[in-house]
């Protein structure tokens, strides 16, 4: 019975890394991963994987020491979705992570909303 307990543990957050961004500059959440194949003379190249910024779509590649540490408290906004059920309705998630100070684009590992982060101005027009 606690081998069965083990495999249903509960949802896991999803591993969101904050990165200073080459595309846009600034630092933003980067959730997905990019690797480009190609094949020539019957062999497979790949390239090494690279991380996607979440605000401007920019690949690049990851080296060592470049996630920001995490030194904010966030309080999610955004409403998680039951998946089952028959009153699917949309609830507050209100999860809190941590974030770095100066992420201006963050996102919930809980229920994956993007929100403005802490470093966001807000006197700017994005």
């Amino acid at each position: 019975m606690d081998l069965w307990r083990e495999l249903r543990a509960g949802p896991q957050p999803l591993p969101v890394l904050y990165l200073a961004c080459g595309g846009c500059g600034q630092v933003t959440a980067h959730t997905r991963v990019q690797k480009v194949m190609s094949i020539s003379d019957g062999a497979v190249i790949g390239s090494p994987p690279e991380a996607v910024c979440e605000a401007c779509e920019h690949a690049q590649p990851r080296t060592v020491g470049d996630e920001l540490s995490a030194d904010t408290t966030v309080i999610c906004t955004g409403r998680r979705f039951r998946r089952f059920g028959l009153r699917r309705r949309r609830r507050a998630c209100g999860a809190a992570f941590a974030v770095p100070a100066a992420a201006v684009l963050v996102v919930c590992p809980w229920c994956v909303t993007r929100q403005a982060g802490p470093g966001r101005n807000p006197q700017s027009p994005t």
